[in-house]
């Protein structure tokens, strides 16, 4: 009960500080810093390798987060933050390739060669098997047998010598 009380007077007490017009004055900082790290993490760090401006912490990298928050509150889309950096950096900045041309290639590549080594490695193990066949040998023939006890014997008294 005791604090319930204290808990009541703390809220009370901090009621007239609190300024509902500073939450309303940017109702929408919320989607746009979803929208800002959505393009941090399709935006390539040009210095750290393998880092997106969202991974990395080099200077380059803050500045590049600061200017696309800049372009943000001023109102720009997210493709045409991304062109932007596109057309100063080139394409390999983004993180994600497009799905145009050449780049198309590299989306559809990994998966087509997975396809013709599986097909391949069926060929290989279908021939392999079709290959390798039992011959039996028959010794009904009395020529290839005594050859063969002669032989046995001959070596047999090398070994005792």
């Amino acid at each position: 009960m005791k604090y319930k009380i204290i808990f009541i007077g703390l809220f009370l007490f901090t009621l007239p500080f609190s300024n509902p017009t500073v939450f309303a004055q940017y109702p929408a900082e919320g989607a746009l810093e979803k929208t800002a790290r959505e393009i941090y993490s399709r935006i390539m760090c040009p210095i750290c390798a393998g880092q997106t401006i969202a991974q990395s912490n080099s200077g380059t990298s803050t500045q590049m987060r600061n200017l696309v928050l800049k372009k943000l509150r001023q109102g720009e889309t997210k493709e045409e933050i991304l062109q932007y950096f596109v057309s100063k950096y080139g394409e390999r900045i983004m993180a994600k390739p497009n799905k145009k041309g050449f780049n198309l290639m590299l989306w559809f590549l990994p998966f087509v060669s997975v396809v013709l080594v599986a097909v391949g490695i069926y060929f290989l193990i279908r021939r392999w098997s079709t290959k390798v066949q039992m011959e039996t040998v028959s010794f009904s023939d009395e020529t290839h047998l005594a050859e063969y006890k002669e032989r046995v014997e001959r070596e047999l008294k090398e070994f005792e010598v």
